[in-house]
């Protein structure tokens, strides 16, 4: 027998709709796997292009950073520098700068003559904001930021907008190859409190020496000698201590002329440095011979210490804070003091200085600073320190600080960061309570 012709056409349209009905569940089961499996792989693959967008605009802020500490102006610029930071830190996280402006401290974007990159309903405009690669930065004349009013500060940050492209699994079957990730991460340099984590130590000390912002040599007869480029980061090396000269790496007496060297070991076991303004004027040369001489009692754990090289091995393995100046100031025949307010602290020629900077010695001699150093001084178990101290001050130590210069005496340790305007609280530098710039991500 056959079946009606009606009949076959019924059970034929039931096939193809079961087919259509087939595809339709199989298309869904992998839309939904493709949610689980890539949408899962998108989740890490957005944190781990966060983690990329923050360490970008952070590199961005360190150029700024150091900007602020009047180091020497790089050959193409700070834009270009700032260019070229963000472009080999995205290019080391695997993360693409889309855009990249500069803000405030308040991480609010900046025009070109320094206003504040806002709608009138005080929404960030990106449309009229500076970019980084414009050529140079934002101008203006503010200087006093207040977030809570959305009144913008001097240029201080880097917001980038940064993009990541990941690859599919399942969705490739319904003609998605790629998800694109989006961004966005603000770093500025700026107030911080307790910038010192607890793996540096309870708090990061300020040591009474005082290093140039630029680099220091030691010639044959171990005199000093200037050099025109900032210190390298995060790269262990020998600091020479040359003979005493202006422009010398020099120990610092914070309440001078009282004391002199005999202070200095107190002043590196129990800190009692002022607040220090950055930047500003001191006159704090200590006189006399650092060699050995005096004892301390350390307050914390009772220990005492005897002579410079052993008070700052107190220190060894953790970070400390090392003043930094670029100039000196000769003063006498009743001048006046330096003038450390701003603008004169920071007006050329003479930075406040009551001459032509320069020169000085012993009681006569002020230092400008304008930033401070975080300093890793080394210990014999780090293997980068091959087996060193982070102190050699006894001046016979040729064997370990002499690179090729003559150097008799040296500190040993890495730069790892800067911080430069704003006040280094007294006594124990940036801990508890105290105030210091350094490079922060806010958002």
């Amino acid at each position: 027998m056959f079946a009606p012709k009606r009949l076959m056409a019924k059970r034929s349209g039931e096939a193809g709709q079961a087919l259509v009905v087939m595809v339709g569940v199989m298309l869904l089961s992998i839309a939904m796997l493709a949610v689980i499996v890539d949408g899962g792989n998108v989740v890490t693959q957005q944190r781990v292009a966060q983690t990329g967008a923050d360490s970008t605009a952070e590199a961005g802020a360190i150029v700024l950073a150091q900007r602020l500490a009047v180091t020497t102006t790089p050959s193409g610029g700070w834009d270009a520098e700032v260019v070229a930071k963000l472009a080999a830190s995205a290019s080391a996280n695997n993360v693409v700068v889309k855009a990249a402006y500069y803000t405030d401290i308040c991480g609010i974007p900046l025009k070109s003559d320094g206003t504040a990159a806002l709608s009138v309903d005080g929404t960030e405009n990106l449309g009229v904001a500076m970019r980084v690669g414009s050529g140079g930065l934002p101008g203006g004349s503010a200087t006093t930021p207040d977030c809570p009013s959305l009144k913008v500060g001097p240029v201080a940050g880097v917001l980038i907008i940064g993009e990541k492209t990941v690859g599919a699994y399942v969705a490739r079957a319904i003609g998605i190859p790629t998800f694109t990730v989006t961004t966005r991460a603000t770093a500025v340099a700026g107030y911080l409190q307790g910038y010192c984590s607890a793996s540096q130590g309870t708090y990061c000390a300020v040591l009474p020496v005082a290093i140039p912002v630029n680099v220091v040599t030691c010639d044959g007869q171990n005199n000093v000698q200037l050099g025109d480029r900032p210190w390298d980061w995060n790269t262990t090396m020998t600091v020479p201590l040359c003979k005493n000269s202006p422009g010398n790496v020099g120990w610092l007496d914070w309440d001078p002329p009282a004391g002199g060297a005999q202070e200095i070991v107190c002043s590196i076991i129990n800190p009692d440095n002022p607040a220090v303004v950055l930047p500003s004027w001191h006159y704090v040369a200590a006189t006399g011979n650092t060699n050995g001489g005096g004892k301390c009692t350390d307050a914390e754990t009772g220990k005492v210490y005897t002579g410079v090289e052993d008070a700052i091995r107190k220190y060894d393995g953790r970070v400390v804070l090392i003043p930094q100046f670029d100039m000196t100031c000769l003063t006498g025949n009743n001048q006046p003091d330096p003038i450390s307010t701003d603008p004169e602290v920071n007006k050329a020629p003479n930075f406040g200085c009551p001459n032509a900077p320069g020169g000085g010695n012993g009681q006569n001699i002020w230092y400008r600073m304008p930033s401070f150093a975080y300093f890793e001084l080394c210990e014999p178990s780090n293997p980068d320190c091959g087996g060193r101290y982070g102190a050699y001050i006894q001046g016979s130590d040729s064997n370990i600080c002499d690179t090729g210069n003559g150097a008799t005496s040296c500190l040993v340790g890495k730069f790892i960061d800067i911080l430069a305007t704003g006040t280094v609280g007294p006594g124990v530098g940036s801990g508890t309570g105290s105030k210091t710039i350094g490079v922060q991500l806010i958002k």
